[in-house]
C-alpha cells in the first residue's frame, strides 16, 4: 500500500492528476458557459437588490420667527419631502464674532394625520425649526448630516415692513394662482375682502393671464396686494413631486404665507379668490364687517388659535360679454351680483371649511382645517348660522335654487362705489385698455378631472393624487389671451447619502401655450441627479 501511494506522487502520476484537474475545469467551464444564461442568473440576483436613493428635501422658503413669538433666535424652514421616510435637517450659522453654531432642527409634517394613512399623495410639506447664532443672518447652511462641509446655503426671506409701521388687523392669503383663475372673479374676491375689512392680500402666482397679472401689479403699487412667486417643483431623477402633492401645494403655500405675514399681521385668512367671508345676511354688509365677525367670535373663545368656517355654494352668473364692444375695466362692474338670489342652506352635515387664524397662535394651516397650534391654543368650529364663507364659483349658476334666498344688492353697491374710485386711482393706468374676454370653457376639463378623482375616493382604489397637475386640458387658451408664469432655479447638493434641493431665485416669464408654468431648471454639485 505504501508502495502504491508513493507511486502516486512520482512524476508521471502528478502530471496525470494535473491533466485530469485541468480537463475537468475546462470541461465544466465550457458546459456552464454553453448551457447557462448569465442574464438569467443576474436577474435572479436582482431580486435581492434594494433601491436606496436617499432623502431629497426641496426647500421652498425660510423665515425667522418674529421677536414676540420666541425666546431666542429661531429659523423656520418650509420644505417638501417624501412622507414615507423620516427627515432630518441640521442648521449651521455664525454670529458677527465668528462663533459657529450647529443645531439639529425639529421637523414636523405640515398636515400630520391628514392623508397620512396612505401614500396616494406621497410627498408633502414639512416644517423644520432650529436655533441659529443670531437673528436676521443673511445666510444659513443646512444639511441632512451633521457636517458643515456637506451643507448648502439658504437665504432666509427678509421680513416685510408695512409702510405705516403698524400691524395689520386682517390679512388674506390666497391659494396659488394658475390657469383656472378668471380676472372677473379675482376682482370680485379682492374688492369684497377690501370692502369688508382686509388691508392686505397676498397672492402667489404660478401662472395667470396677462390681464390678471397687470391688475395685481396696479393693486400692489397701491400697497393693497403683495405678489409672490410660486414656481413648479423640479423633476427629480425618478419622481415628479408636482403630481404627488395635494392640490398643487395649496397647504404648503398657505404655510409659507403664514410665516411671511407673522411679524406684521394679527388675523390671517386662507382662501381662494372665489371664497369670501360675508355676513350671514348679506343685506347687512358694511365696512369692517368681517373684522367685527371674527373679533366677536374670538371674544367668545379666548383659547382659540384658529376658526373653521363652513362655506356655502352660491348661485353666480358672470356678466355676458357684449359682442359689439371690446371688454375693458371701465366697462366692468359688479352689477351681475343682482342676478344672484340663492345659496345652499346650512345643514346638519358639516361642509368643507375655510380657516382664519390668530397669526401668533398657529404654525401651520391645511386646506380645510388648521395644523399645528402653539402653547395649547385650539381650533374652533364656527356654526354655519353664525357666519360662513360664500363660495362663488363660475359653475354655480343654478346652485341653491329654492334653498336660501339672498340679496347681494347692498354688497354690489358697496364694491361698485369702491371700484369706481379705484378706476380713477389704482387702475387708472389700464382702465380703458382692452382686456381679454373671460374664458371659462377650459374649466370643463378641470371640473371633470377633479370630479373623477373625487369619485375614485369612494372606491378602494385611487389612480392618482388629487391635484390639477395630473389633469390634461384639451381647450387651449386663445391667442389673444397671453399668460405669464413663474419659473425657478433650483440648486442641489449631495449631503451624505441624501440630496438637499434649494430654490435659489424666481422670475416671471411668458407661460407655455396652455397658460401652464414651465418646469424649473435644476443644477447641482454631483454627477447623479437627485
Amino acid at each position: 500500500m505504501r508502495r502504491c501511494s508513493r507511486y502516486l506522487f512520482e512524476a508521471p502520476w502528478v502530471l496525470l492528476r494535473l491533466a485530469l484537474i485541468i480537463s475537468a475545469v475546462v470541461f465544466s467551464s465550457t458546459l456552464w458557459l454553453r448551457t447557462t444564461n448569465q442574464w438569467a442568473l443576474k436577474n435572479l440576483g436582482d431580486t435581492f437588490l434594494r433601491k436606496h436613493i436617499g432623502r431629497r428635501p426641496i426647500v421652498l422658503s425660510s423665515h425667522y420667527r418674529p421677536p414676540h413669538e420666541d425666546s431666542g433666535n429661531y429659523l423656520v424652514i418650509i420644505f417638501l419631502g417624501d412622507t414615507r421616510m423620516p427627515h432630518e435637517l441640521y442648521c449651521f450659522s455664525n454670529d458677527s464674532a465668528g462663533n459657529g453654531m450647529s443645531q439639529r432642527a425639529l421637523v414636523q409634517r405640515i398636515h400630520e394625520g391628514k392623508r397620512a394613512a396612505n401614500d396616494i399623495c406621497s410627498w408633502s410639506g414639512f416644517l423644520a425649526e432650529c436655533k441659529v447664532a443670531a437673528r436676521d443672518l443673511p445666510v444659513i447652511g443646512i444639511s441632512t448630516v451633521e457636517s458643515i462641509h456637506q451643507s448648502i446655503d439658504i437665504h432666509p426671506e427678509p421680513s416685510y415692513r408695512p409702510s405705516n409701521g403698524e400691524r395689520h388687523k386682517l390679512v388674506v392669503c390666497i391659494a396659488p394662482m394658475y390657469i383656472y383663475t378668471d380676472w372677473q372673479i379675482m376682482l370680485l374676491g379682492m374688492e369684497t375682502w377690501l370692502a369688508l375689512g382686509a388691508t392686505k392680500i397676498i397672492v402667489p402666482i404660478q401662472s395667470c393671464t396677462e390681464t390678471a397679472y397687470r391688475i395685481l401689479q396696479h393693486y400692489a403699487k397701491d400697497d393693497l396686494v403683495i405678489i409672490r412667486s410660486w414656481p413648479k417643483w423640479p423633476l427629480l431623477s425618478d419622481v415628479n413631486p408636482n403630481g404627488l402633492i395635494l392640490s398643487r401645494g395649496i397647504e404648503e403655500s398657505h404655510v409659507s404665507c403664514l410665516h411671511f405675514v407673522k411679524p406684521w399681521a394679527e388675523l390671517v385668512v386662507f382662501s381662494d379668490f372665489d371664497d369670501m367671508l360675508i355676513p350671514y345676511d348679506p343685506s347687512t354688509v358694511h365696512p369692517l364687517a368681517n373684522v367685527e365677525i371674527i373679533e366677536k367670535i374670538a371674544r367668545d373663545h379666548p383659547q382659540a388659535g384658529s376658526f373653521l368656517f363652513e362655506h356655502r355654494d352660491v348661485q353666480l352668473i358672470l356678466p355676458k360679454n357684449d359682442p359689439g364692444q371690446s371688454p375693458s375695466l371701465d366697462r366692468f362692474s359688479f352689477d351681475f351680483l343682482s342676478n344672484t338670489h340663492w345659496k345652499t342652506l346650512c345643514r346638519l352635515v358639516r361642509q368643507k371649511t375655510r380657516v382664519i387664524v390668530n397669526a401668533s397662535r398657529v404654525d401651520s394651516v391645511n386646506m380645510h382645517e388648521t395644523g399645528i397650534h402653539r402653547f395649547g391654543y385650539v381650533q374652533v368650529r364656527v356654526p354655519c348660522r353664525e357666519a360662513h364663507f360664500y363660495h362663488m364659483r363660475h359653475s354655480y349658476s343654478n346652485i341653491g335654487v329654492n334653498e336660501k334666498s339672498i340679496d347681494l344688492t347692498r354688497l354690489s353697491d358697496m364694491i361698485n362705489r369702491n371700484y369706481k374710485a379705484r378706476l380713477a386711482t389704482t387702475l387708472k393706468g389700464m382702465a380703458q385698455e382692452e382686456v381679454n374676454v373671460s374664458s371659462t370653457e377650459s374649466f370643463a376639463d378641470f371640473d371633470k378631472c377633479m370630479g373623477s378623482i373625487n369619485g375614485e375616493h369612494w372606491t378602494m382604489q385611487v389612480s392618482r393624487c388629487l391635484t390639477p397637475h395630473v389633469c390634461h386640458n384639451s381647450h387651449p387658451r386663445r391667442g389673444n389671451d397671453p399668460c405669464v408664469a413663474t419659473t425657478g432655479l433650483y440648486r442641489f447638493k449631495r449631503t451624505g447619502e441624501d440630496y438637499v434641493v434649494v430654490l435659489q431665485n424666481t422670475s416671471f416669464i411668458p407661460s407655455l401655450p396652455n397658460c401652464e408654468a414651465p418646469h424649473p431648471e435644476l443644477t447641482g454639485d454631483y454627477f447623479y441627479m437627485p
